[in-house]
């Protein structure tokens, strides 16, 4: 028993080494970098640039996780804690796929062709997103490595059984709490692979494996504890309001697109909006459409989906979904994951018809179940390249596993040959050449990023130089991308450099923003604060900006207040001038 506990603890200890080695190359070789300006906000709310004090209200992130990075940025403000530990899970993730190969009782050279193999996968279909991460991936990784670590658990000591049941519990609570939605899908994998472990056949009846039940229990009652405090975190009418506002706003800027207002002129008049406010709503410049909230977001959305199509018929309605889902399912952007995952299914499908036909039945079931996701998330138009490049991941995790399982029987019930030994070979070379092909250019592709949108980040920490003033930048212009780099110092202080309009617009975070920063009113605030500046990236003219006021106010022009050259480009400040 003791010696079965020195291999776990060696096993999980060098496979923690090792994805840290790897990662500290990753970050050394190219840095992280927030991929889309959504983590860059949550890093602000939970830091404190956002309101001036940190706080766990992350909206998307679960209210634990958001709780205890605040408690970090109180503890040391200047380290980027939120970019370090979303891309720190992608490597928690190979950790746990490195584990399961060291914890095997195979030679020393067994399992350094399977730590080669597991980190040329890893390689080649995570290493763009560990460099250039994003929450909804974060997320993907611990779920998927969590489904590949629990298919491939088999009989042990209850020391090691121990040891792997904390391991995917704590991967599968991270996974909720960055992204619920990802938990939900995978959840399904998890849900065969447990009837398979805890269903057994023994004669010609069934019996049940009741110990089985443990980990689900601490799944499940740890979840139930973060929901409570979800709910608990969100309580008063100011989050419900934003929560209403937030789904019909999720709708109509991820799925169905700003609605036309030349399409149904009376439907918006009705609503007290007219063109000029849809021109807002189209530059995602929130602030500036009065009377903004929940019920105005919900009238739109409605219109939206009418506009969209999504109120059409029922066949067209899954035939789009159809077309959707077997679009995103083989569209060559995932072939890093999607390939792999091809190679292991082919695998797992020649192993088990040769050898074992049983093992087919939950291979089968969770390709369905797969397939039935895929289509799913069509019909419901919910296939945005994040979501999709996390299905393909679930799925790789699912097949690696089953092939991963139908392997090890198979060179239990066989000698080594030299027919088996030339196939892992040849995995091990292609995989591994993939991972060097997609390392050079993930650093390519983050300089790029990086020289293109950097520059926000650099405006911004300069815009903190002059407390006093106010900058309004629009949203689409500003962080379209994201592009900021996670370092070991992030600048502390409020970000008095805003965006016209986002997803956070009209929490109660926003209105606690506004009025640390002497806010009342974003409209009003350009009009008269003698302080306040409208910004414009790149281009000198205003654009957009100029319409909009000279048209609602009579006798407003925007006059140049100096430029800013910031990263290379050029960042033109205006002010309002009335004549």
């Amino acid at each position: 028993m003791r010696k079965q506990r020195e291999n776990t603890g060696a096993a999980l200890a060098a496979s923690v080494f090792l994805a840290l080695l790897f990662g500290i190359a990753v970050y050394k070789t190219m840095g992280f970098v927030y991929a889309i300006a959504d983590d860059i906000i949550m890093r602000d709310i939970a830091s404190g640039a956002f309101t001036g004090t940190p706080d766990g209200h992350l909206i998307f992130v679960r209210y634990v996780l958001g709780f205890l990075l605040s408690c970090c940025y109180r503890l040391v403000q200047t380290v980027d804690w939120y970019g370090f530990l979303m891309a720190g899970v992608v490597f928690m993730a190979l950790a746990a796929v490195l584990y399961r190969g060291f914890s095997e009782d195979r030679s020393l050279r067994w399992k350094a062709v399977y730590a080669g193999t597991a980190m040329g996968v890893f390689g080649c279909a995570m290493i763009f997103h560990a460099a250039q991460f994003e929450w909804t991936v974060s997320a993907a990784a611990a779920g998927a490595s969590a489904l590949y670590l629990y298919a491939t658990a088999r009989e042990e000591s209850r020391g090691k059984q121990t040891a792997e049941g904390i391991f995917i519990w704590l991967l599968l609570f991270l996974t909720y709490c960055i992204r619920e939605n990802v938990f939900m899908m995978v959840l399904p994998g998890f849900g065969i692979t447990f009837l398979w472990k805890f269903v057994h056949r023994k004669e010609k009846s069934f019996c049940f494996d009741f110990k089985k039940l443990i980990l689900p229990a601490a799944v499940f009652g740890s979840l139930a504890l973060a929901a409570v405090a979800e709910h608990q975190a969100y309580q008063g009418e100011g989050w419900r309001e934003f929560q209403a506002f937030q789904s019909a706003r999720a709708d109509v800027y991820d799925y169905y697109g700003v609605p036309s207002y030349e399409a149904a002129p009376e439907t918006f008049d009705a609503m007290g909006v007219d063109a000029l406010d849809m021109r807002c709503l189209r530059h995602y410049a929130l602030y500036l459409v009065d009377g903004m909230d929940a019920e105005l977001m919900e009238k739109i959305d409605a219109e939206s989906q009418r506009q969209s199509g999504r109120q059409a018929g029922l066949k067209t309605r899954i035939k789009n979904g159809i077309l959707l889902a077997a679009e995103q399912a083989s569209d060559s952007e995932y072939f890093t994951a999607s390939i792999p995952m091809l190679v292991f299914l082919a695998g797992a499908l020649f192993l088990s018809i040769r050898r074992q036909k049983k093992a087919l039945l939950p291979l089968l079931l969770f390709l369905a179940e797969e397939g039935a996701l895929w289509l799913y998330l069509g019909f419901g138009g919910r296939l945005p390249e994040r979501v999709a490049f996390s299905m393909h991941l679930i799925t790789l995790a699912g097949t690696a596993a089953s092939f991963y399982r139908l392997w090890l029987q198979e060179e239990k019930e066989k000698e080594p040959g030299t027919g088996r030994n030339a196939v892992v070979l040849a995995l091990l070379v292609c995989f591994l050449a993939a991972a060097a092909f997609q390392w050079q250019s993930s650093a390519a592709s983050n300089q790029e990023k990086l020289a293109a949108d950097e520059s926000y980040q650099l405006f911004k920490q300069k815009c903190r130089e002059n407390p006093e003033n106010l900058y309004f930048i629009e949203t689409f212009t500003a962080e379209p991308v994201g592009g900021a780099r996670v370092s070991t110092y992030s600048p502390p202080g409020i970000n008095n450099c805003l965006t016209l309009g986002d997803w956070y617009s009209t929490s109660p975070l926003d209105e606690e923003r506004f009025e640390a920063l002497g806010i009342k009113n974003v409209e009003q605030t350009i009009l008269e604060n003698p302080n306040a500046y409208l910004v414009v990236k790149d281009a000198e003219d205003p654009g957009f900006l100029a319409d909009y006021f000279e048209t609602r106010y009579s006798g407003c022009t925007l006059v140049s207040a100096g430029v800013e050259a910031v990263g290379g480009r050029n960042y033109f400040l205006y002010q309002i001038s009335r004549n």
